[in-house]
């Protein structure tokens, strides 16, 4: 019987499905990996319980070569093409973006050259995740800021390169600038007007009700604890640890499509 503490390892159908994908195969450049299925399972062990590198379990290998390997693939961008390629047939009826505080923890404070995105609040130091996700509430785009980035700020960010036929958002996106870039584009803005606008403008209330698929989206990052709270120094690293929830997510999501 397999360990408890394994229950979340990668299951045959999702390594099928990531695996092919993977540097180290026979073929490419460099020498041919061995474990590569240990290596994202610790990733993976290390971002759901939260807990430091450190306390790695030995059956996933040595902590210092998991943690340095995991650094040399978010410096490569590997976890951010694994989850484009992951990303199958998103349905771009809708666009829903928000944005969600992620609390830091006070050993991610000290980072060479200063704290890396982070912002004070009066609930303290905290980071943003901006998050945009498809009809269907699967992510399609992450990024990560300080946490007194307005959101609004990232909206084109979340955009960029995606067509959807409407962009849903909150009214904290209710910006000249945002609704002039989608009607461009030719996308029907979906938000609700601030209360100080002169000129209420209209919306799609019914589809406005959609966005709740962002709101469960943040519940599903934070399931892991490596996410709900900022352990990671860097910043480029807590980007990468976001990308690689969004993975699992994806991964969830195939396996039960198939």
């Amino acid at each position: 019987m397999r360990p408890a503490y394994r229950r979340h390892d990668i299951s045959d159908q999702a390594w099928a499905l990531l695996e092919p994908h993977l540097p180290g195969q026979p073929g490419q450049w460099g020498r041919i990996a061995k474990d590569n299925r240990t290596f994202i399972n610790a990733v993976f062990w290390i971002l759901r319980t939260g807990a430091p590198w450190r306390d790695l379990l030995q059956e996933y290998g040595k902590w210092g070569s998991v943690h340095q390997r995991f650094i040399r693939w978010r410096d490569k961008g590997i976890w951010e093409r694994l989850l484009e390629i992951l990303i199958d047939e998103p349905d771009f009826e809708w666009l829903l973006i928000d944005a969600s505080h992620i609390k830091i923890h006070p050993h991610a404070a000290g980072a060479r050259g200063g704290n890396q995105g982070m912002g004070r609040n009066k609930r303290g130091l905290n980071s943003k995740i901006h998050l945009a996700v498809d009809a269907n509430g699967m992510p399609v785009r992450c990024l990560v800021t300080s946490g007194t980035v307005a959101d609004c700020t990232q909206a084109s960010r979340l955009m960029d390169g995606i067509s959807p036929r409407h962009l849903v958002a909150d009214r904290g996106y209710d910006s000249n600038a945002i609704i002039d870039h989608a009607k461009s584009r030719n996308i029907i803005p979906v938000i609700p007007p601030k209360r100080n606008r002169k000129v209420q403008t209209d919306y799609d209330r019914q589809i406005y009700q959609k966005r709740h698929l962002v709101e469960n989206a943040f519940l599903y990052l934070k399931r892991w604890r490596g996410i709900a709270t900022r352990y990671a120094k860097n910043l480029a690293t807590f980007a990468a640890a976001v990308q690689v929830r969004c993975i699992a997510l994806w991964l969830n999501a195939l396996i039960i499509l198939k």
